[in-house]
């Protein structure tokens, strides 16, 4: 949802230069403000799925290539296949730089001190005019009704009215669009009543006191009102008033409040924002989110919320921006791949060549391969592998050689576990059962020609003697 989007509409610039539309004559904006009431009861959540080409946008926002605020839906290209994925991502060697800078991973745990929070000032608060009602003070001369829809479960009739001011509603660095036509329109019947009547969903229309006051506050204080419990209410309010300056103001607080490192909060907006990506305030905070989630990947657990909430391509973007520096690290990014591969991806393209052969490979190449640890964690790779059929008759299908690499590196792990332990009989059975049998047959073979030659190298030691 755009806050420029109403029917019929031609473009006008507002005080800060900020596009809204207006109306060729009354009757056209009058139908403007009708729309609003009709679009109400749209869903919160957009659940439009889409591409998002996360290598070419995050490397944008890394260094600097990407303005969110002219992003034009006319120039964006039709949505490449697997094909054309695997394609781009061996071929950009964007994607390699950003690789080798990397991400330094935050300790597990981690969390900043968070700063005190900001409240509205008492000069601003002197400013809500529109609470004053009660107090006989608010000389209001406009209202609106605010009608909370119901739901079948629910038929319980919720209806506030709030006393406001024009002035507020309409001029100003944070006016509304909406309301701006409104006022302007003589045609409008609700005029005659000084009361527009709007319907909003239940969950907004708790909040909309909230937006109000961020009409009325002083403009330098009034992004204050907005907060985590509040943001995606304003978000709403903002496209369905056509407040551009709270849609900037909902953007910069989601970007700072990504910074603390809330696991629960990071959830919440990627299931919020990867749901229709053509937003460009979607375009704006996914990047960040990549890159936020890259840094606190030690601190996110194999049944975390935030880790099935992430898209294929946006988790394959994290992991391959993650830098490890020990065992541990890489341990526990390997466990949240497989976790994440289980439960979350079925088609293997989504995990290009160049993720499976250079990613996968450098962190089962951090790990100690003879600690239990590891090798607990190659028999879950087997398993995984097996269950989502990683295997391949043909030496041209794409992904063949990045899972081979992958089933090298396992192997790897298996062989120099066994010769660095005596596994226990239970041990012995998990690994004959979950490992590939070509696999288990060339350990086989190169124990018997590693006895092999021990024996012969004993036996020239004897006759030396």
């Amino acid at each position: 949802m755009d806050y420029a989007n109403t029917a019929e509409e031609v473009e006008v610039v507002n005080d800060q230069g900020l596009k809204e539309e207006e109306m060729t004559d009354d009757d056209d904006i009058a139908a403007a403000a009708n729309s609003r009431n009709e679009g109400a009861s749209d869903n919160i959540m957009d659940n439009t799925e889409d591409f998002f080409d996360w290598e070419k946008i995050v490397h944008e926002a890394e260094n600097g290539e990407d303005d969110s605020s002219s992003f034009d839906m006319e120039g964006v290209e039709e949505i490449p296949t697997d094909d054309e994925l695997l394609d781009y991502v061996s071929d950009d060697e964007s994607v390699f730089d950003v690789l080798v800078e990397g991400i330094e991973m935050k300790a597990k745990g981690y969390k900043p001190e968070l700063p005190p929070r900001n409240e509205l000032s008492e000069d601003s608060k002197a400013l809500l005019f529109w609470r004053h009602e009660g107090e006989g003070k608010s000389f209001s001369d406009w209202k609106i009704k605010v009608e909370a829809e119901t739901t079948e479960d629910c038929r319980e009739e919720n209806v506030t009215i709030y006393n406001v001011h024009r002035f507020a509603l309409a001029m100003g660095p944070k006016k509304s669009g909406y309301f701006e036509a409104l006022l302007q329109s003589d045609s409008y019947t609700e005029n005659s009543d000084c009361m527009s009547t709007v319907k909003l969903p239940k969950e907004v229309a708790k909040q909309f006191p909230d937006f109000l006051d961020y009409l009325y506050a002083q403009p330098l204080e009034s992004k204050f009102v907005i907060n985590f419990d509040n943001w995606k209410s304003m978000k709403y309010l903002a496209n369905y008033f056509l407040v551009p300056r709270l849609t900037e103001a909902v953007a910069d607080f989601i970007e700072k409040d990504m910074e603390y490192y809330n696991l629960g909060h990071m959830e919440n907006y990627i299931s919020e924002f990867h749901r229709d990506i053509s937003d460009d305030m979607s375009r704006r905070i996914l990047p960040k989110a990549v890159l936020i989630c890259a840094e606190l990947l030690q601190s996110i657990e194999v049944d975390s919320p935030l880790l099935m909430s992430i898209p294929p391509l946006m988790f394959r973007s994290i992991i391959m921006r993650v830098c490890v520096h020990n065992h541990q690290e890489a341990l526990h990014t390997c466990t949240l791949v497989a976790a994440y591969l289980e439960h979350n991806v079925e088609d293997r393209l989504v995990f290009s060549i160049y993720f499976c052969d250079n990613v996968l490979f450098s962190l089962f190449g951090d790990l100690h391969k003879s600690e239990e640890t590891t090798i607990e964690l190659a028999l879950t790779w087997f398993r995984l592998m097996t269950k989502k059929g990683w295997t391949f008759e043909y030496r041209d299908e794409p992904c063949f050689w990045g899972i081979e690499m992958v089933k090298e590196a396992l192997a790897d792990i298996l062989r120099d576990y066994l010769r660095s332990k005596t596994p226990s009989l239970e041990m012995m059975e998990r690994i004959v059962r979950d490992t590939p049998s070509d696999i288990v047959a060339k350990c086989f073979r190169d124990s018997v020609d590693e006895a092999r030659t021990l024996r012969e190298r004993e036996a020239k030691e004897s006759e030396d003697d």
